[in-house]
């Protein structure tokens, strides 16, 4: 007979908003390094330096407490989970590395729009018109944030995949905080991250200097205390209450690329920003049915239904 799963925590939404920002405050950080590293080495190398390093800095903990991966069909997901954050991962630091970081960000913001699509084709979800809509002003943001008149980069491409994988593992990442604690998560993420950027090391490495080899050290250092607070964010809080917080990484990403790379958005960028945060917003926009009933409205009203309508 299969051992009680323990009950979920309860949601705060409030404390899921302060590791929220914590986590977008310390990636700022990360950018930072990742714009600086990455025109001159790999994104596989940085994913290799940066993934030991969390795994060693998790590593005793992780062995006193046998941190091992979660039960039922948990490995299968967490193993899913750390090839398709890793694809995130190394196209993300691609796409930063060769484009301005208003740009890459704007782009990573595509993700919702394609969680909506899986759910489509995948899940048969129902879209309604209200939803068809925020997708067309969010396609049009991002064709106005590309500025195809300017030439097309391939680098875009390397943010929108960047985007299509995280939509995925947000959603991976969600399911397994109810069932593995936060240690487990992270350390197996530093151990698979590194596993897999390791054979493209084999072929792609370079020497790094002593100042870039510290640098890709602290790049796991500041990982490490992202995702975990990250993951303290989604443990104790809704993923759509969240998400309207995740907009403060653009302004920052924006104020960042000016102060120490001199990068100023275009007009055109900056349009095509807006409307994808108009759509996102009114894509995850909470809904109510018209004419509820009683127990309609207490369906409408619970957490539960928040999250299933969007």
């Amino acid at each position: 007979m299969d051992a009680p799963r323990a009950a979920a925590p309860a949601t705060d939404n409030g404390r899921a908003s302060l590791w929220f920002c914590a986590a977008l405050f310390v990636s700022v950080g990360n950018i930072w390094l990742i714009k600086t590293l990455g025109p001159d080495y790999t994104p596989f190398q940085l994913l290799l330096l940066r993934g030991l390093v969390m795994a060693l800095i998790l590593a005793p903990f992780a062995l006193r407490t046998r941190a091992a991966p979660p039960i039922a069909d948990g490995p299968m997901r967490l193993a899913a989970r750390s090839v398709i954050a890793f694809g995130g991962q190394a196209f993300g630091i691609a796409a930063l590395a060769a484009l301005p970081i208003a740009q890459a960000q704007t782009l990573s913001f595509t993700k919702g729009f394609i969680v909506v699509g899986l759910a489509v084709l995948i899940l048969h979800e129902r879209v309604t018109v209200r939803r068809w809509a925020a997708l067309a002003v969010g396609f049009a943001g991002v064709v106005i944030a590309l500025d195809p008149g300017g030439g097309f980069d391939p680098a875009v491409g390397f943010a929108l995949a960047s985007a299509a994988c995280f939509a995925v593992s947000t959603i991976i990442v969600k399911q397994l905080t109810r069932e593995a604690d936060n240690l487990t998560l992270l350390f197996w993420s530093g151990l698979g991250q590194a596993a897999l950027s390791a054979p493209f090391c084999l072929f792609l490495w370079r020497p790094p200097t002593g100042e870039d080899l510290a640098g890709m050290a602290m790049l796991g250092v500041l990982a490490l205390g992202m995702q975990a607070s990250m993951l303290m964010a989604y443990r104790t809080g809704d993923i759509s209450a969240l998400a309207p917080l995740d907009y403060l990484r653009l302004l920052a990403g924006a104020l960042l690329g000016w102060l120490a790379f001199a990068e100023t958005p275009t007009p055109a960028l900056l349009v095509g920003a807006a409307l994808i945060i108009a759509a996102n917003l009114w894509l995850f926009a909470p809904t109510r049915p018209r004419g509820p009933t009683n127990s309609d409205r207490g369906q409408a009203d619970s957490p539960q239904a928040s999250q299933s309508g969007h």
